[in-house]
């Protein structure tokens, strides 16, 4: 099982913004939505597997464009992903074990996630807020577990994010949506994990500014100078990829998208996965 830690500070921001086809919280078969009072419970399956297995039955190599062509994936009825309707075959330049590995992550996602359906389970359990959600998108995040040799593990995500509903009356609902997958400091944009090739879009954020305390909250931006205006600080700049186990319509890899926190990825541009992507 691959696993991910490291991120800091900076990490966190990356909430700060509309994502490219927002969703909402998960578990196959199950009513989507919770309020923060909710209770939820936890469906787990066997350990992920990320040794490149093929259950689409395609040799390792990349894919002839002619053995498919790439579709939404397929929903259940609440927008979750289906788990095993699961296929991001299609894109060329993807080798078959790559796609595997990159079915497999979000296999596991849309199954394991939903141990944190339930937002305050999420806080109990030590994920702490960065206080992003009057974006209509809210982050948290367990610190102790971004500098350690677990990556990619959705039944210890560095960062959980929620959509956040308001009500007329003052109610308020977050949904789970996603996994904030963040990288250990010795993962760069140059060296990301060999897991799903040209699915996945890792990226960082260099622009955001905190407060000092232990549960830092995003509270600006940098100036032109790429300072932060005292007291706030910049966090770290770590990689780091989101999982979404709802429907988005850039692909289950989708970045947040905006002028403030959209994260910076190697090549400069932000892609979306259109073609598995909802429509």
């Amino acid at each position: 099982m691959i696993r991910f830690r490291n991120l800091s500070v900076l990490a966190v921001g990356v909430l700060f913004a509309a994502a490219c086809g927002s969703s909402s919280p998960t578990k196959p078969a199950q009513d989507p939505t919770t309020t923060t009072k909710a209770s939820t419970e936890t469906t787990m399956d066997p350990d992920m597997d990320h040794s490149g297995g093929n259950e689409h039955g395609h040799e390792d190599g990349e894919h002839d464009e002619k053995e498919g062509k790439a579709r939404p994936l397929a929903l259940l009825p609440d927008g979750t992903i289906d788990p095993d309707k699961i296929d991001l075959s299609g894109t060329q330049g993807v080798t078959a074990e790559e796609q595997a590995r990159a079915e497999a992550l979000v296999r596991e996602s849309v199954l394991k996630l939903p141990k944190w359906k339930n937002y305050d389970d999420a806080i109990a359990d030590g994920f702490k807020s960065i206080g992003d959600d009057i974006t209509g998108e809210e982050h948290v995040i367990r610190y102790d577990w971004i500098e350690d040799d677990v990556i990619l593990d959705p039944t210890q995500p560095e960062s959980l994010v929620y959509s956040v509903k308001r009500a007329d009356d003052g109610t308020v609902t977050k949904t789970l949506e996603a996994a904030m997958y963040l990288l250990p400091s010795k993962y760069t944009l140059e060296n990301p994990p060999e897991v799903g090739g040209k699915l996945m879009q890792y990226h960082i954020h260099n622009n955001l500014c905190f407060t000092v305390e232990d549960a830092p909250k995003v509270r600006g931006i940098t100036n032109e100078k790429g300072e932060c205006a005292p007291p706030l600080v910049k966090g770290n700049e770590n990689s780091m990829i989101h999982v979404w186990i709802r429907s988005n319509e850039c692909g289950p890899f989708a970045a947040l998208e905006s002028v403030i926190a959209a994260g910076q990825t190697k090549s400069g541009v932000r892609d979306c996965d259109k073609e598995h992507g909802s429509h």
